[in-house]
Order: structure tokens, then sequence, then C-alpha cells
């Protein structure tokens, strides 16, 4: 026997506030929609690209077979974000297209709660609110990698698993199988996300329940016959561990970190996401079914596989963001409605924590940035460019081989410790070599002299040698 859950009836305003209502939420999420999406395509090209986004695009630039195969042993995620990438990696030495993507996911996935939530008032506004400045938001939605995907294949679970604890459709099992596939292709946080999937089906025992966990299995099967046997491989690689083990204080600020920056903050939010959870629970029970089963659930199991193996970071839950948000707001309507003078000073005290934080992500350039566009400055045609460590090459390789649009080959330099270098154009060599050192150790010269004044920024400097 099938068994559905029908929507928790809402009470229903007077006629005017029903109108009014109706004419002003979908308004108020129109426009946090369109600020959203402009604040993530906001410079979105203005800084060079990080060590992780230089790495990225330097991989989409290898053939397809080269990709994959480096992927095997050379990382440990999943290809679909390189291969979303390749074409633009290839096409153009441009940061604001290499980004683009990421940018289209973070706002597609904007777009998605706000019409998910469009009939919950406030709780629905101020929850797409805070996903549109959410600096977790922005910084993983405009950075070149995996994880603004994982934003939009979040919120989409969501979606798809609250329609189908409201009324189950036959369409249903295929778009969570084809969900499922594509998260595990992009990242294997998914394997978490799936475990809270096949717990919203509980213990049904119901034909729709079996479809849906025949779906979650289903798209396991697919990753498995793509990618699984790289996945062994990569298993063993080592890529993660520096990732520390589980304590429950880690846990706090983890959890903690999807909605603050701020560390002091994050036992306060653990208690505000609570309390709106006992709210949500009030007002709408399948959603918080929703809730705790797409991304409770995965958070802790995230938590229990954190204690043996490097899996709890901030990042790795990106899929699950979207939950504390709701929680907030569902609380704010809850106070809002008790006190309407409240609520506004929940509010006010809300956007005084977001909204720099959001500033500080716009505004901060990535971390070489500077010391790249220093490099490239300086240096001229037959000089040597070299990063330290020579891990960080793709950095260099990006930022000065790439983007200069001239032939460049790595050059193999001794004497100055585990460094790579770099040589651009067909010049012959001027002998002065052009090291960016990222480490605080004494750099060796290996008998050579200095040829500039040293440059330093921060944990970074530029050494001239000849």
């Amino acid at each position: 026997m099938s068994t559905t859950l029908d929507p928790v009836p809402i009470d229903v305003p007077a006629p005017a506030l029903a109108r009014t209502r109706a004419r002003t939420v979908p308004f108020a999420l129109g426009l946090i929609v369109v600020a959203g999406a402009v604040v993530r395509l906001w410079g979105l090209g203005a800084h060079r690209l990080g060590y992780d986004e230089a790495f990225t695009a330097m991989v989409g630039r290898r053939p397809l077979g080269d990709l994959l195969s480096y992927l095997r042993v050379g990382d440990s995620h999943p290809p679909l974000d390189y291969l979303l990438r390749a074409p633009l990696a290839s096409f153009a030495a441009n940061e604001f297209l290499i980004r683009l993507p990421s940018a289209v996911c973070s706002i597609a996935a904007l777009a998605l709660l706000a019409w998910w939530l469009r009939r919950y008032g406030i709780a629905g506004i101020v929850t797409t609110a805070l996903f549109a400045v959410s600096a977790f938001e922005l910084q993983h939605g405009r950075t070149a990698r995996m994880y603004a995907e994982m934003e939009f294949i979040g919120v989409a679970a969501a979606v798809l698993t609250d329609a189908w604890l409201r009324r189950p459709r036959r369409w249903h099992a295929p778009a969570l199988a084809f969900l499922v596939l594509i998260g595990l292709l992009t990242h294997v946080s998914t394997f978490l996300l799936a475990g809270g999937l096949i717990a919203a089906a509980g213990l049904r025992r119901d034909r729709d329940a079996w479809r849906w966990r025949f779906a979650i299995v289903a798209g396991g099967v697919g990753w498995a016959v793509l990618w699984g046997p790289s996945f062994l491989v990569q298993a063993r690689g080592g890529h993660s561990d520096w990732i520390p083990h589980t304590t429950l204080t880690r846990l706090v600020h983890t959890f903690g970190s999807l909605v603050t920056d701020e560390p002091r903050l994050h036992l306060l939010v653990l208690v505000a996401v609570a309390a709106g959870t006992a709210v949500a629970w009030n007002r709408d029970a399948p959603l918080v079914r929703v809730l705790v089963c797409c991304a409770f659930v995965p958070v802790g199991l995230a938590a229990l596989a954190g204690m043996d193996a490097p899996v709890l970071i901030n990042r790795t839950l990106t899929f699950a963001v979207w939950a504390p948000l709701l929680a907030i707001g569902f609380l704010v309507e809850a106070i809002a409605t008790q006190s309407r003078l409240t609520g506004i000073a929940a509010c006010i005290a809300i956007a005084l924590v977001a909204i720099p934080a959001m500033f500080h992500v716009l505004d901060t350039p990535s971390t070489p940035d500077l010391a790249l566009r220093h490099l490239a400055s300086v240096e001229r045609p037959g000089d040597v460019e070299a990063i330290r460590p020579g891990g960080k090459y793709f950095e260099l390789a990006w930022s000065i081989g790439v983007r200069s649009s001239l032939p460049y080959h790595q050059v193999a330099i001794t004497g100055l410790g585990h460094t790579s270098g770099i040589d651009v154009g067909t010049t012959p060599l001027t002998g002065r070599i052009w090291v960016l050192d990222w480490t605080n150790r004494p750099l060796p010269t290996g008998g050579r002299t200095r040829c500039a004044p040293d440059w330093t920024s921060g944990s970074s400097r530029i050494v001239c040698l000849r």
C-alpha cells in the first residue's frame, strides 16, 4: 500500500493579506535572486587563479585520455568538474571563463531554492537572502572547483525529496538516479548525501519506496562502472591525509562555518538551527524530514566517517549548506510573529554578520594574486620564473605560462631546493631566475647572487638570482 505525505495545511490569512503576500513574496524572492546573481558575477575574473583553481585549469588542458589517467593517480576527485571546464581552459587563458560554470551553478541553486521556498513567506525570504549573501556560498560559488556544482546538487536533492515525500511520481526515480550519478562523478561527498536519501524512504515497503531506493543504487552502479576502478586507485593515494579526524569541537566549528566564519558564533549557530528546526516541525513536518534526511543525516555520517578517515571539512558539506540557513529562516519568522520589532532586530543582527563577510569575500584576492601580478611585472623575456615548493607549479604554469600566449616549458633548476621553474618564449636565457617562495625557510641560492631587492607580501616573497 502506497504511503504518501500530503502537505501540512498552513494557516490561511485574510483575503486582502493573502493577495498582498501573493504579490510581495515572489517579488522579494526575485529581487534576492537578481542580487545574488550580481554578487556572484561581480569581479569574477579579477584575480589570478589560486592553487586548486590552477590545478583544475591545467589538468583541463590535457587531452581527454591523459586527463582521466592523470586524475586517477594525481587527485582525489572524480572527473566531471574537470571535464566541464576543460573546453574553457583550452579555449582561452581567462579567469572569468574558468570560474563561470561555478557562478552559473551557484545562481541556479539560489534560483531553485527561491522557487522551492516561495510558499513559506518570511521564512522563505530570509532563507533565500541568507543563501544569496552567504560568505561560504559565495566563496565556493565563485571558485573554479566542483563545490558550486555540489551547492546545486544539494538543493536539487532536497527539492526532489520534498516532492517525493508529499506525492510520489514515476519520474522522481529516474531523476534521482541521474542526480546521484552526476553527484558521485562530481564529488565523493555524494555518498554521504546518498545515505540521507536512503533514510528518506525510512522503513516503507511500498512500490514507491523501493523505486526510490533502487534509483539511488542505480546511480551508484553507474558511478562504479564509470569511475569505480579509478576511485580505488585514488583512495590509496593519500591526497586528503591532511584533513584531521573528527572531534566534537571540530564538528561544531565545521558545521557552524557553513553559516559564518566567526568561530565565536558557531555554538550559537547550532542553538539557532536546533530551535529553527523545532519551529519548522510545527509548521511543516515533511519539510523537516527533508532537512534531516538531506542534511543532518549526511553531516552525521561525515562525522562518523571522519573518526577514521580524512572526511570532515566544511567543503565536504557544501551540498547541505542550505539546511542551517532554512532552520534560521524559520526561527526568524517565529520571532517576527511574536514581536515585529524583535524580528527586525534579529534580521539586523544577522545582516551585521553576513553582509561584511560577503564584502570580504568579494574584496579579497586569491592567495597568490598579488605575488603573481608582481612577478609578471618584473620578469623579462629570457628570464626563468620558479616557484617554491615545486608542487605549486600549476600556479606558475597558468598565470605566467598559459596567460602569456607564448610557448613555454618546464625548466629543471638545481641548487634551490624543492623548486620548479618555467621558461616562456623563445628568447635566449638571461641567466636571471625569479623565485616565488611560499615557504618561511631560508632559500638556498646554489652560489647565485641577488639581482634585485627581495619583494615580500604576506606569506610570499620574490627573490631574483643570477
